[in-house]
């Protein structure tokens, strides 16, 4: 049997939201250390509240991978959540790439923040993101070592990435990826091929970048093969908070076209049914145990 599919015969949708705060930007001079982070005024809050009532107006739940660090400095956020029907997942604790803090590293953090995700949720946790998709060839123990962490599913890979292929297959559906310590669904953000080229237009300054009406002429597309993986943070609902010091470059893929997300994000949420990832994995699981 095929994957799940919505009652109008489409996939389904999934809604991720990194709860992160506008700082949290990785890869450029102006984000600050860890160490200063309790000395910035916080926008999180702002964002998070314009995405509650957004998906509460649709009859929509989202998956949230809060960050360790947010979740214990607004544990409201994650109550709130948990109260609204969202899912609770883990961005990690600090935000910080995964080939950076090697496997030891990334397995105490990988659990650090389940935990402290499951304390203040009162719920289980299942699932990660790794904070700026930030795996590949350089850490070939990333799933064995998030399986052996406790997690059941995975949201990290982009297929755009060679990198990333090599280390799953770049499929562009959610795949059971086999470990040693069990398997682990991976749900890989969403890319549309045209030819060769694989380009993701759902997500962070993707989303931005693309105009409407190429957004809404590929979902359609992207909806008759597999489901829609959206990514998004609480500053894209927040286009006044602080904007960091960083190349043109880089500027221009973190702040660009601010004011056009809410019009895309709402043509998106009305494209198709959307489960938590939560709920389609145990779909998925329910479906393979038949």
């Amino acid at each position: 049997m095929d994957s799940p599919q919505s009652s109008n015969h489409k996939y389904p949708g999934f809604l991720t939201i990194d709860v992160e705060d506008y700082y949290h930007i990785l890869g450029v001079s102006g984000t600050p250390p860890v160490q200063h982070w309790d000395k910035l005024n916080s926008r999180v809050e702002l964002g998070m509240q314009k995405y509650f009532e957004l998906l509460e107006q649709k009859n929509i739940k989202a998956t949230l991978f809060f960050l360790g660090y947010i979740a214990s400095k607004h544990p409201q956020l994650v109550r709130k959540a948990v109260e609204l029907g969202h899912e609770i997942a883990s961005h990690g604790m600090y935000h910080q790439q995964i080939g950076i803090l090697g496997q030891k590293a990334f397995y105490r953090d990988a659990l650090d923040s389940r935990k402290l995700l499951e304390d203040i949720s009162g719920k289980q946790l299942r699932g990660w993101r790794s904070p700026g998709f930030s795996i590949g060839k350089d850490t070939p123990w990333f799933f064995d070592t998030l399986s052996e962490a406790g997690y059941s599913y995975d949201s990290s890979i982009t297929p755009y990435n060679k990198s990333h292929r090599m280390l799953c297959g770049g499929s562009l559906r959610p795949e059971f990826i086999s470990t040693q310590s069990g398997k682990i669904l991976e749900f890989p953000i969403t890319v549309i091929k045209i030819g060769q080229l694989r380009l993701s237009m759902f997500g962070g300054g993707y989303l931005r970048f693309f105009p409407y009406w190429l957004i809404s002429l590929m979902k359609e597309r992207v909806l008759s093969t597999y489901p829609l993986t959206i990514y998004i943070h609480p500053r894209e609902l927040d286009p006044h908070h602080p904007q960091l010091e960083m190349n043109l470059k880089r500027r221009f893929m973190s702040y660009v076209n601010m004011d056009s997300v809410p019009a895309k994000l709402e043509m998106l949420l009305d494209a198709t049914n959307y489960l938590t990832l939560g709920d389609y994995y145990d779909l998925l699981t329910t479906e393979k145990q038949q």
